[in-house]
């Protein structure tokens, strides 16, 4: 039950973050919804949860809700997670630099 009420807290985040389709739409329009979205099967809402969780967990919405929060994070966890983010500048700015070379390489014809 306490993860049912974990999500939940989770949940009316969210949804609290998420305009409805009629407010986001402009003259009429309804836009695309936007986030998170879980189908809720046989009105089996742990699983819905649960689901949703999951998804949470996996995008980084939950750490971003807990870093608004003022949520702890340990110092090996922020190890990790700087790590991780300069791995990916790292191979972002490779990948940067060869698309550059082969679009000059274009351009000058060879």
């Amino acid at each position: 039950m306490q993860a049912v009420a974990r999500a939940r807290g989770l949940a009316a985040a969210a949804v609290a973050a998420r305009p409805s389709a009629m407010e986001a739409g402009h003259r009429g329009q309804v836009q695309q919804a936007r986030g998170i979205v879980v189908q809720v099967r046989d009105g089996n809402l742990e699983r819905a949860l649960a689901v949703m969780e999951r998804k949470m967990r996996s995008s980084g919405m939950e750490r971003l809700i807990r870093a608004r929060t003022h949520y702890h994070v340990k110092d090996s966890e922020k190890r990790v997670l700087a790590r991780k983010a300069l791995m990916q500048r790292v191979r972002s700015q490779e990948l940067g630099k060869k698309l550059r070379e082969i679009l000059i390489k274009k351009i000058r014809g060879q």
